[in-house]
């Protein structure tokens, strides 16, 4: 049975980087996977219209520490989206 550790069963010093245990960090990543889920949700196309344009201003407001241009794409993609949702709505 795990020790308690300051009223946590895991310890963020135990756990390995990367495994299952690894506790996200303040800087979630928004990837394509995660834009293309919401494209493709079986939602009501107004909630994942939200749901993107809600995406799109997180990552406009990082683009500005974007210094290996990788934000653009994600924003290009998400634009894509948004217009594609659109035509069905």
């Amino acid at each position: 049975m795990p020790l308690m550790k300051k009223g946590s069963m895991i310890d963020p010093v135990d756990a390995h980087v990367g495994g299952d245990a690894d506790i996200g960090g303040i800087a979630q990543t928004i990837t394509s996977d995660d834009i293309d889920a919401i494209v493709m949700s079986p939602a009501p196309a107004n909630e994942r219209l939200d749901a993107l344009h809600g995406m799109r201003s997180e990552l406009e407001a990082r683009s500005h520490a974007d210094f290996g241009n990788e934000i653009e794409p994600l924003i290009n993609q998400i634009e894509a989206g948004i217009a594609l949702l659109s035509m069905r709505a």
